[in-house]
């Protein structure tokens, strides 16, 4: 007690307590061990050796502060700011607006001044420009050029990972009459499609000059040697720009062709004018009824008591497969119209009332029975057309397919036609061709309608005869000119080559021979580059004359005998066919073969590329493989195009090809990541099952020194599979972990909570900092069912 209280004297001295009250020495301790106060540590002699002792909890709040913005990251975020602009699609207005500023301050209040935030806080409007946000001249300037030339360096570099590309042409006009040609890049590997460039013309220039002038313009700084094919449609402008692409010397190694999507709806279109005046009538009755009110509730209440699920749908000619649609959607209907008509409930009488009161009968369209009549027989016709249109826009369509589509398309006409002669009731052929009623109420100059079934197969065999010349599909009407194919070699070159697949097609009882004349002659249109191997093509040719009777190599036989066993032999097959149409059944099949990839997994085999008998025509068959057969990449870019640019119709051309670009390429690229949500979960546990297989977990051993014992790599067939997985470099331990009871908390990389990594295994460690879109999509998406089945058991119950 005596040491202690002889000690006490020498510390408060030590301290240089000023009082010896109790008070004062509490004071003086709180500011001795206060941050910037001095602690006695060490005594020499005189002198004292203090250092400086920080508070915890300003040590914390110092820790967890943010740092001031550096220029670096302020220009990231206005960087970040112009993406979301531009690939929204908002308007750069909306980045001067007091509604933006109030968002940016919810997101990082640094960002603005003292002053500045005062302000948004109080409630008041921020109408100046903060110092750290870029204005919206800046956005629409620098800000676009900057995302402009990242986007386009990444996509340079992705078409460099690949060696067959496509280009596709199309012209496409703004709403303040701008006439542009723009274009897009296909890979035929994986269908991924980019925007390319948009060039700005005019009608007095598409000369043969102008539009090789244009062709360098924008086949610079692409790897040449990689196109194998441009597609384009049967505009003028177009045509010309394909025929300047085989012209130059550069470029003459990439074959030309026609889009064949476009092809069948100009096919479809055609057919349409036949009975434009039936379709005309639809049109109207539906547009009426749609704007009435009253009207369209009473025909609603009808669909619901005939448990009618479709609605009434319009033609539309710039929409592929709209007449299809329209006829469909009437058939499913009928019911209903019928309905209307004949029963005496309060919901039919006040339906014909309504229509009764219509001067100029337009709803008659619904309750005649040859109009009736009409949409049923034209309904199975335009339906073969929707169905090719639609299956030769696919991402792996073909140019094989092409030859059979047409081939079937012209049968299900004949027999169509055949049983339109042998149908007992035939008035409806002149309802679906004649002038409207409305037209001949208004006293228009009339035009007689078809009344025969010869009249209407002379006009519909001259319609398909337009696919392969040079005619008009409706005589008198130069409008209706189609051009001839001049690529119909190439088709029938790319059905006889699959017949190094499938020997023959057989489409129910017939088969589908394409003529070796025209595909000899394809032979000649296909060039190489300077770079590459020039074939023989003499020797391509004699090969092609006996490739019926040669044999097949050892890889490539399961792919014949599978194919043929399954359609050519199978007669149960041939016989369920028999009452299909002939698209149909060729739909199937080629459905088989564009599941399989024949043609890439049959020219992949050395013992194939080799064999002495297709030797000479393993090169043209690759370039075949190679050419896409439809230009839907460019109809989608015009979609994109006309968004951006109807909006800003005051930007010049150079911004809307530069924020096209942008904005089409970056929701390609989401939506190759978004994918639905089944294939979302296979990724995610495919994922999972990878990492399981290559990543080490924590053991905890009780008897280390450290807690963790050796690592120990999981494959998916151990019982230990529920086991945390980490990499090495990773596993940051916890200065809290208890291993006395066999558990640790441990941080795992950079998750903000601790974890247990060996007793609970009912919730998996995640890391976020490696876990990618489609898997916390799909996580959170389990979730969220997880959630909804728990909610509906605690209600059941």
């Amino acid at each position: 007690m005596r040491d202690a209280r002889a000690e006490a004297p020498r510390r408060g001295k030590d301290l240089k307590f000023e009082s010896a009250s109790r008070r004062t020495r509490a004071r003086a301790s709180r500011e001795a061990f206060s941050p910037g106060s001095s602690a006695c540590a060490s005594e020499r002699g005189s002198f004292a050796t203090t250092t400086t002792v920080e508070s915890a909890s300003r040590r914390d709040a110092r820790e967890y502060t943010p740092p001031p913005l550096t220029a670096e990251e302020i220009a990231e975020m206005n960087e970040a700011v112009s993406e979301l602009v531009v690939e929204s699609s908002i308007p750069f207005a909306w980045t001067s607006s007091p509604a933006f500023f109030r968002f940016m301050h919810a997101l990082r209040p640094e960002l603005f001044s003292a002053a500045e935030r005062a302000r948004i806080e109080s409630g008041a409007e921020l109408v100046d420009q903060p110092e750290n946000l870029r204005c919206r001249r800046w956005h629409s300037t620098a800000g676009v050029d900057g995302l402009y030339e990242k986007r386009m360096k990444r996509a340079l570099r992705a078409l460099e990972d690949w060696e067959e590309l496509a280009l596709s042409a199309d012209g496409w006009q703004s709403e303040d009459g701008v006439k542009v040609l723009n274009l897009s890049i296909t890979v035929r590997e994986t269908g991924r499609e980019y925007y390319w460039k948009s060039v700005e013309i005019e009608t007095e220039s598409e000369s043969a000059v102008f539009m090789q002038q244009t062709a360098a313009q924008v086949m610079k700084d692409l790897p040449l040697k990689k196109f194998k094919c441009i597609i384009g449609d049967n505009t003028s402008h177009v045509v010309s720009f394909l025929e300047a692409i085989a012209a130059t010397p550069e470029t003459s190694h990439i074959t030309p062709i026609g889009c064949y999507a476009h092809r069948f709806n100009l096919l479809a279109g055609d057919v349409h004018e036949t009975f434009k005046f039936l379709f005309l009538d639809l049109e109207r009755a539906i547009n009426k009824l749609r704007v009435q009110s009253r009207m369209r509730a009473l025909f609603d209440a009808a669909r619901k008591e005939k448990n009618s699920k479709k609605q009434l749908e319009t033609y539309c000619p710039t929409r592929w497969a709209s007449a299809h649609a329209c006829l469909h959607s009437y058939v499913l209907n009928i019911d209903v119209f019928r309905f209307l008509d004949e029963d005496d409930g309060v919901i039919a009488k006040n339906f014909r009332k309504m229509c009764e009161k219509d001067s100029e009968s337009i709803f008659k369209v619904f309750f005649d029975r040859d109009s009736q009549m009409a949409v049923r027989r034209l309904e199975p016709l335009f339906r073969g057309l929707a169905a090719a249109n639609k299956f030769m826009e696919a991402t792996g369509a073909h140019l094989a397919e092409v030859f059979p589509l047409c081939w079937a398309l012209e049968k299900d006409l004949r027999q169509w036609l055949a049983n339109v002669k042998t149908s007992a009731q035939q008035s409806w052929i002149e309802r679906a061709t004649r002038q409207s009623w409305i037209e001949r109420a208004t006293r228009q100059p009339t035009r007689d309608g078809l009344t025969t079934p010869e009249q209407l197969s002379d006009v519909l065999h001259r319609v398909y005869k337009v696919r392969f010349e040079g005619l008009e599909a409706q005589p008198g009407n130069p409008s209706t000119k189609r051009t001839p194919l001049r690529d119909e070699p190439l088709v029938h070159l790319a059905s006889y080559l699959s017949y190094m697949m499938h020997a023959r097609m057989r489409i129910k009882h017939q088969f589908v021979v394409p003529e070796v004349y025209e595909a000899k002659k394809g032979i000649g249109k296909i060039h190489f580059h300077l770079e590459e191997k020039k074939a023989d093509v003499e020797a391509a040719k004699t090969a092609l004359e006996k490739l019926n009777a040669v044999t097949c190599p050892k890889a490539a036989r399961p792919y014949r005998d599978d194919y043929r066993v399954r359609f050519i032999e199978n007669d149960a097959y041939i016989q369920a066919c028999a009452d299909k149409t002939f698209v149909d059944v060729t739909l199937e099949q080629l459905e088989y073969i564009r599941a399989h990839n024949w043609w890439r997994n049959f020219l992949e085999p050395e013992c194939v590329q080799t064999w002495p008998a297709w030797k000479d025509l393993i090169p043209f068959a690759r370039r075949i493989n190679a050419i896409v057969p439809h230009s839907a990449s460019v109809e989608r870019m015009n979609s994109s195009q006309k968004l951006v640019h109807n909006k800003r119709l005051s930007l010049s051309h150079a911004n809307v090809q530069k924020l096209s670009f942008i904005y089409f390429n970056a929701r390609h690229e989401r939506r190759l990541f978004a994918s639905p949500f089944h294939r979302l979960v296979s990724e995610t546990y495919d994922a999972a099952e990878s990492q399981v297989a290559a990543s080490p977990v924590v053991v905890v051993d009780s008897d280390s020194d450290d807690g963790v014992g050796e690592d120990e790599i999981l494959s998916s067939d151990d019982d230990d599979l529920d086991e945390y997985l980490k990499e090495v470099d990773e596993l940051v331990m916890s200065p809290h972990a208890n291993v006395s009871n066999g558990t640790e908390m441990t941080s795992l990389g950079n998750l903000d909570e601790t974890v247990p990594v060996q007793d609970d295994v009912s919730h998996p460690t995640r890391n976020k900092a490696k876990e990618t879109f489609a898997q916390k999509t799909a996580r959170k998406a389990l979730e969220r069912q997880e959630k909804k089945r728990r909610s509906k058991s605690r209600r059941l119950q």
